[in-house]
């Protein structure tokens, strides 16, 4: 398949066991993903801000070295930072200097699916850019795959963020969210019921990360459950952004439930071996191929 990812792109600045020495990597939810696509032999656009300063030279080199396409950047002065402090458990807490201006309209021709989600969808003025990209791909049939991230700090109140990450779950077709980011979100509900009626808004298969508890999906009137293969954990950063990785990456086009359940074992995989390494770059693919889950779970009628 061939992808066009839309989103943020920053420097993260990682510091690990609770010290304040940091070490700047490239990450961004949607850069993540784009490059771990890319590192799986996809085609892989990506549409994005980038600084021209000393920063936005690494997340280029970055780009360029995983063999993703840059056609579609736009480049800005400065280019945003996350402050990760990773503690002694390997769990981040996130700080951002962080502006989205995008004003870019990305070139859909030949692109099988597009890729949005995190701040890039909640931080005017470029997440209305960000939509109008959405918008396009489903009036080009291109499948839409959308990641809500919330980074509370940035996203205003609830009502507000809720109503913007339903108005883009109606228009896609594959979600996934955390259940950290559904406690948030609509706290208080179990998050399959939320699944569930996230579905009934239009998406195909809404996919519910739990951590170490696995995944759970709801697609077509099925649900689904896969397990986490148990790792050591040496962080958690990009996790989620691998689980993308390896759902859009085995998915395909057809959305049957042989694809998904196929889909959720690499995507579980990919988000375990990611956490078995410090950062977020996208894992050998034997390793995957080694953390496969054995199975799922028999689906049944929602």
């Amino acid at each position: 398949m061939a992808f066009l990812v839309v989103g943020e792109s920053l420097v993260d600045l990682i510091s690990r066991g609770g010290s304040w020495s940091f070490a700047a990597t490239p990450g961004g939810s949607p850069l993540n993903v784009a490059v771990g696509l890319a590192a799986g032999g996809h085609e892989v656009r990506f549409a994005s801000e980038v600084g021209t300063d000393l920063f936005g030279g690494l997340l280029r080199g970055h780009l360029e070295a995983y063999g993703v396409a840059l056609g579609e950047l736009v480049e800005t002065p400065a280019t945003s930072v996350a402050f990760a402090r990773v503690d002694k458990a390997g769990g981040a807490t996130y700080d951002f200097r962080f502006t989205w201006a995008y004003q870019g309209k990305p070139d859909l021709t030949g692109v099988d699916c597009v890729h949005t989600g995190s701040l890039a969808t909640a931080v005017a003025p470029g997440d209305a850019s960000a939509l109008a990209v959405v918008e396009a791909a489903k009036r080009a049939g291109a499948l839409v795959s959308y990641d809500p991230n919330i980074r509370p700090a940035l996203v205003g109140e609830r009502a507000g963020a809720l109503a913007r990450v339903e108005e883009i779950v109606r228009a896609a077709d594959v979600v996934k969210v955390s259940d950290e980011d559904l406690r948030w979100l609509c706290p208080g509900e179990p998050d399959l019921v939320v699944a569930r009626r996230w579905a009934a808004l239009g998406p195909r298969l809404v996919v519910v990360t739990r951590g170490g508890e696995g995944a759970i999906a709801v697609h077509d009137g099925l649900v689904t459950v896969c397990a986490a293969p148990p790792v050591t954990v040496a962080d958690t950063v990009g996790a989620g952004d691998a689980f993308t990785t390896g759902l859009l990456g085995h998915l395909g086009g057809d959305l049957t439930p042989e694809s998904v359940t196929r889909a959720l074992r690499y995507a579980s995989a990919t988000a375990a071996a990611v956490c078995a390494r410090p950062g977020a770059l996208p894992p050998p693919s034997a390793e995957v191929d080694s953390l496969l889950p054995a199975a799922v779970s028999t689906t049944t009628t929602v």
